[in-house]
């Protein structure tokens, strides 16, 4: 009986181990990203790193690249960058949940306004 119980134990601390791990790296990879902007689509290549709740990484155009930084919680993501528009710099805030290779949610531009955010993690 104490056998089956500690192995019991011994495959639950396991799985579970094994699922932390999973989570760390969820975010990690390449991202196709789109914010609905109020002036139009924001396009961009987004590339993630995990590490625990700490999210680092940059988002990549044709005009270069702007770092980025968030954090995630469970499924709920935060992310945030600054981004230039001629001459002034506009902070961009995000606030979405990962739901498998997807995440969804808002952006808040600014004083410009909010739209959509969509992210889908690119094959390969």
């Amino acid at each position: 009986m104490l056998r089956t119980v500690l192995m019991a134990a011994a495959v639950a601390v396991g799985t579970a181990a094994l699922t932390i791990t999973a989570q760390e790296a969820g975010l990690s990879g390449e991202w196709a990203m789109t914010v609905m902007a109020p002036r139009g689509a924001l396009e961009y290549t987004m590339f993630l790193t995990q590490e625990g709740p700490r999210v680092t990484g940059y988002l990549q155009s044709q005009y270069g690249e702007i770092p980025l930084k968030g954090s995630i919680n469970g499924d709920q993501v935060k992310l945030a960058w600054t981004m230039v528009d001629g001459s002034k710099e506009i902070d961009v805030s995000v606030t979405a949940t990962v739901k498998g290779d997807a995440i969804t949610g808002t952006a808040r531009l600014g004083t410009i306004g909010e739209g959509a955010f969509r992210a889908e993690r690119s094959p390969g």
